[in-house]
């Protein structure tokens, strides 16, 4: 029990170090002191019910160990500081310090190299011990955040495909080094994997898939490799080369696999059910995008939008509740679309084929 009490009270004083103002002048009068009732009330927040009697006997034991002054020549001043120029590199985590790895090591593990993983486990368990306290402190408003937090996506959820764990390990390190690859990878469109040496130059997270932007052997132009298509990678001695001017976003803005903007602006022209319309009143389509009723209930709303994949995926997953007016193309083009898709369940299949009733 002794050995509990002695942990909890060097976990609470290093809370007590961190949350000390540094000192920005050499008065003693000048700037701000933190006082030992503020320090119990944020000690309190963080999960440690302490008194300020215990705060400041704590405070007085500290600073005769560590540059911390104290103020007690003005009782409206009284209070704690760190000295000017103090080393402030306290170990330890706050709350939301806290918080934010857990959110890091749930839902961006997967991006990141195992070497940083290695080197994050210590915060991730020094995370994990942290809330663990927390959730044991009855009065702190903190302990349930991480189970009233979901992240969901906004379009049907796919499962990951099957990545094979030393593939990712190496070419998320290549691309942290700057070496090239050797691969073995097999397109979307062909029969047997072939045999590359690529030039790692980014990665990108599409929903549930992760592709590498890696330009190949001596070519300037960057491609997508999706990594569950790789079937071996072996990092180079050899430095990777990227293309001239190359940049991840720019590449991304211009087109790269249907990921983002390519395409041309298009004054895009609908009507609407109220229901979308007022869906993309709270999150728009463009800045410019405007909004009119109409008479039979509907709505009539413009914006400028680039002519995308994305942007004809979205408009077919409005169903009957978005009719395209305009550009007269993107409108021929989604008809078109409608008709195949209604084709689909029209014609005579084996399965749902009339049968003669006798």
């Amino acid at each position: 029990m002794a050995q509990i009490d002695k942990k909890s009270t060097l976990l609470r004083q290093w809370e007590m170090m961190r949350m000390l103002t540094v000192s920005r002048s050499d008065s003693r009068h000048d700037g701000r002191w933190d006082k030992a009732s503020d320090i119990t009330a944020k000690l309190s927040d963080a999960g440690y019910d302490v008194s300020v009697r215990t705060v400041q006997r704590d405070l007085k034991e500290l600073s005769e160990i560590f540059p911390i002054e104290l103020n007690d020549k003005n009782p409206r001043e009284f209070g704690w500081r760190w000295i000017k120029g103090a080393n402030l590199d306290i170990p330890g985590m706050s709350v939301p310090e806290a918080l934010a790895m857990r959110l890091v090591e749930t839902h961006l593990k997967q991006l990141l190299p195992a070497s940083m993983l290695n080197g994050l486990s210590g915060v991730f368990s020094l995370a994990k011990t942290k809330l663990d306290k927390v959730k044991n402190q009855n009065n702190n408003h903190s302990k349930d955040w991480l189970n009233k937090v979901r992240v969901v996506p906004p379009a049907q959820p796919l499962l990951p495909p099957v990545v094979d764990e030393t593939v990712q390990a190496n070419i998320y390190q290549g691309l942290l080094d700057d070496k090239q690859l050797s691969a073995r990878y097999q397109s979307a469109n062909s029969d047997q994997p072939n045999d590359y040496v690529l030039h790692p130059l980014g990665l990108i997270m599409r929903g549930a898939a992760t592709y590498l932007v890696a330009s190949a052997w001596d070519y300037d132009e960057a491609r997508l490799y999706a990594l569950h298509r790789f079937s071996k990678v072996e990092i180079l001695d050899a430095a990777a080369k990227a293309p001239e001017g190359f940049n991840l976003d720019a590449a991304i803005a211009s087109g790269l696999a249907d990921f983002a903007n390519q395409g041309e602006p298009i004054k895009l022209e609908l009507r609407c059910t109220e229901g979308v319309a007022a869906f993309l009143a709270e999150t728009p389509l463009a800045a410019d995008q405007t909004v009119t009723p109409e008479a039979d209930g509907w709505v009539r709303l413009t914006a400028t939008v680039n002519d995308t994949r994305q942007l004809q995926w979205w408009l077919l997953g409005q169903g009957d509740g978005v009719e395209v007016c305009g550009p007269d193309a993107l409108r021929a083009e989604i008809l078109d679309l409608v008709q195949k898709t209604l084709g689909n369940y029209t014609k005579a299949s084996p399965k749902f084929a009339p049968t003669d009733r006798p």
